[in-house]
């Protein structure tokens, strides 16, 4: 585990309140505030006074806390500066505003404003720590930053627009600094920054690359287990920080399964028979309704996507999408889906069934859309939100040694958990719908049964 925040290390700050009119500033305040007690590999990374520092390591490094601890510092060692930090997703920005808001609770003085809603931090200094999210680039820009920190580059500069476009050129007339940390996802512009540290045409900038064993706090036991339990190309890039041609996502020939598009003018072949995934919200979630041609096993027609939409429209729509294709309906039951599922089987004209996720419900049923893709057995049009969901999903292992299936913390999988009942429901669209149900009961007793074994 990471040190605890006791032992954070000492910064002098001062703490100047707002100057106000003509009046002379009260005398400066010397205070201590405690930040972390940073391990030998993090050192090096404080130490360096490159501009431009990237850093690719391992799941569990301490990457996180060692930046917050750096745009903190910088924050307080320049008043009136302006920090900015971006990860992938909103829900991720929050991990680090509220880590450092809370590090600071019982400082007082130091923070005087502080914005949940707007993810702002603002100090007794004048410095500024404003948090983004890259699916919203544009926000970034306008203003100059002095600071800024790019939060699993590997996601967040996905689109090289996002660091071209918008976060350089906010450094630029400031001559601002970046720390650009994150686990490797294939060779993208993450991997093109991280290599200008070695080249010397590029001497602003400086790489570090470090495993998950490179963190003393982190048990050698967890690391061994992660060794065995995860697909070798998986363990390389989440723990030894490998850049891997291809990267180590589960859905791999994603783009080989792209073709055709949507067509809201579409109708039912003849002698086709139609599947639909409903993926219902639980939470800030998506609903997700996919409509595929099981014959041909391609998503057609509409793609529907919704968002804090009543849950009468969206069955009423999906009834009438399930009556004109005559299209069996498999749906998520847990939590939420329960009641839906019931109402959806009293309407008429259409089968729908439920499909409970457990661990071992959720690892075949992703498994199978795995194995689909690889050997293009389905296709899908070109829809950015489906292909940026299956491009992230990853692996993970939990503290009991399970290997699980979700995408990462603060995106969501509702378009990649949608296409995965539909394609599950597609590969053998003539059983009756008590056979989805006995697979999925016999698979998971047999997965209880390796367990215990």
């Amino acid at each position: 585990m990471f040190a605890p925040l006791a032992l954070w290390f000492l910064l002098l700050f001062a703490a100047l309140p707002p100057f106000v009119g003509k009046k002379q500033p009260p005398p400066v305040r010397k205070g201590k505030i405690t930040l972390y007690q940073p391990h030998r590999g993090q050192w090096k990374i404080h130490k360096s006074k490159k501009r431009f520092r990237v850093v690719a390591c391992g799941r569990r490094y301490g990457k996180t806390l060692m930046a917050c601890n750096e745009i903190v510092k910088f924050a307080l060692d320049h008043p009136n500066s302006n920090c900015g930090w971006v990860a992938p997703w909103f829900r991720q920005s929050k991990i680090a505003y509220r880590f450092i808001r809370r590090a600071f609770a019982k400082s007082q003085g130091v923070i005087v404003r502080k914005s949940d809603s707007d993810l702002r931090l603002e100090f007794a200094n004048g410095s500024i720590i404003q948090f983004f999210s890259a699916d919203n680039a544009d926000s970034i820009r306008g203003e100059g930053y002095h600071f800024f920190v790019v939060d699993e580059a590997g996601d967040a500069l996905h689109d090289p627009k996002v660091w071209t476009d918008a976060i350089y050129a906010a450094l630029t007339d400031t001559n601002g600094r970046a720390l650009i940390i994150g686990t490797p996802k294939g060779r993208n512009l993450f991997y093109q920054l991280f290599i200008r540290g070695d080249d010397p045409a590029y001497p602003e900038w400086a790489s570090f690359h470090a495993r998950t064993s490179d963190n003393p706090y982190i048990l050698r036991s967890a690391i061994e287990a992660a060794k065995q339990e995860l697909p070798e190309d998986a363990y390389q890039q989440e723990y030894e920080a490998e850049f891997l041609e291809h990267g180590a996502g589960v859905f791999k020939g994603v783009d080989a399964c792209i073709s055709g598009v949507l067509d809201e003018n579409y109708q039912p072949e003849a002698g086709h028979q139609y599947v639909i995934g409903f993926d219902p919200a639980k939470y800030k979630d998506f609903s997700v309704i996919t409509l595929m041609d099981a014959t041909a096993r391609r998503v057609v027609r509409r793609w529907y996507r919704s968002n804090q939409i009543d849950y009468t429209v969206q069955l009423e729509m999906l009834s009438k999408l399930a009556v004109q294709f005559h299209a069996f309906v498999l749906m998520d039951m847990t939590g939420v889906g329960d009641p839906l599922l019931e109402a959806l089987k009293r309407k008429r004209g259409f089968t729908a069934e439920g499909y409970l996720f457990t661990h071992a419900s959720k690892k075949a049923l992703i498994e199978k859309l795995q194995l689909g893709i690889q050997n293009r057995d389905l296709s899908f049009p070109d829809i950015p939100v489906l292909l940026n969901e299956l491009r992230i999903f990853e692996y993970q292992l939990t503290p009991g040694r399970q290997l699980t299936y979700s995408a990462p913390k603060g995106a969501h999988d509702d378009a990649v958990i949608s296409l995965a009942l539909a394609y599950f429901a597609a590969a053998s669209p003539r059983q009756s719908a008590a056979s989805y149900l006995d697979f999925m009961r016999e698979y998971s007793q047999l997965q209880q049964g390796n367990q215990a074994a």
